[in-house]
């Protein structure tokens, strides 16, 4: 029978996320998905899973989770930091960022408030045991799609794994973790930045905005210069499509920049998009925190994704075991030629230069 995870308390914003639904917009159902995706991935290679597996992601403030039955390995993925309490009541153990714990049935495991960043995961090996909804396991609050009955999690949710216990008994931690935070987001120009002069696009991108308290997965409002479009051609347009990404500028002047799961259409002026390489950095914004744009072309755009790309790939490449803070490393201990530099000095030759050519040809 495979392993359920039980949520004790939520945390903020907890819900479950995979890689979102995409061919949907057309009918109205937004994205959705990993509010950083590239933790999600390198989450989900700690332990062992595909890419996108669907994992809890958590904003602020994670949960505190417990093994119903089973055995599991989760791991945390962000700057996520947690205590292990085993079920005999024993001391806890305090689990690093990157790292990843197995829980035996009971144990508990209180994930840390957020301190820097304002995303974390924790990523199940083998993932979860969920129908998906419109080719997705996302949850989509606003229309109660996918997820632990279209919600975000809730105290006392039972949610089924697909493995009734890990695979093997290793740990495994991240050495080289991707970075995810960032003071300026690369944007492309458009698809309405002829509503806007030369000005006040210098002011766009010249200027420094302050995220907001007004921060979600919807959008992020941002405090900053105000961006007046030309007056001909006012604040409002015909509605037309959206993408996480899309910079809006309303009547008020100050810029939202939309987010996972924003709507699929809008009515406002689209000053720029995110580029596709610092979408997950949106995930990682507190309010408070001071960002500024630049534009680029659409060529320095493809290369900034085949080099975010690249990174992702070393930091996979990074994971290794873990046995532990002070544990000697048997593994790689094994793997050692321990005895390749052991020398033979009656062996003729075996200090090329001296004795080639045996104790007797001294002279």
């Amino acid at each position: 029978m495979a392993a359920v995870l039980k949520i004790l308390s939520p945390g903020i914003l907890a819900s479950l996320q995979d890689e979102g639904r995409r061919g949907y917009a057309g009918f109205g159902v937004p994205r959705s998905g990993a509010a950083d995706s590239l933790s999600l991935q390198l989450g989900n290679a700690l332990v062992g899973n595909a890419a996108f597996e669907t994992a809890i992601e958590f904003r602020f403030l994670g949960p505190k989770v417990t093994v119903e039955s089973g055995r599991l390995r989760l791991g945390l993925a962000g700057d996520v930091t947690a205590e292990h309490k085993g079920a005999d009541g024993g001391d806890s153990v305090s689990i690093k960022p990157w790292q990843s714990v197995t829980l035996d049935e009971g144990d508990v495991l209180t994930v840390d408030p957020l301190k820097n960043g304002a995303t974390g995961y924790l990523t199940i090996e083998g993932g979860f045991d969920l129908a998906p909804v419109l080719d997705s396991r996302s949850t989509y609050a606003r229309a109660k799609l996918g997820g632990v009955n279209g919600l975000p999690l809730q105290a006392g949710d039972r949610i089924p794994t697909k493995l009734p216990h890990p695979r093997d008994g290793l740990e495994r931690i991240v050495s080289d973790p991707i970075s995810t935070s960032t003071k300026i987001i690369r944007v492309l120009a458009g698809p309405q930045d002829d509503y806007f002069s030369e000005v006040e696009i210098s002011k766009f991108t010249g200027g420094s905005y302050k995220v907001s308290s007004d921060v979600d997965r919807m959008g992020i409002r941002l405090e900053g210069p105000e961006l007046e479009s030309l007056p001909e051609k006012g604040s409002d347009l015909i509605s037309d499509g959206i993408v996480p990404g899309a910079i809006q500028v309303p009547g008020s002047g100050q810029p939202i920049i939309l987010f996972v799961d924003c709507q699929t259409i809008g009515g406002y002026p689209k000053i720029g998009a995110v580029i596709t390489a610092d979408l997950p950095l949106l995930g990682q914004l507190m309010p408070g925190n001071e960002i500024g744009f630049q534009l680029v072309s659409l060529e320095e755009a493809q290369a900034a994704r085949k080099t975010r790309k690249s990174e992702l790939e070393r930091a996979i490449s990074s994971v290794q075991d873990y046995f532990g803070e002070g544990v000697m490393d048997l593994k790689a201990l094994y793997e050692v030629n321990l005895i390749g530099g052991v020398v033979n000095a009656s062996l003729t030759g075996h200090f090329p230069g001296h004795l080639e050519g045996g104790a007797n040809e001294k002279n």
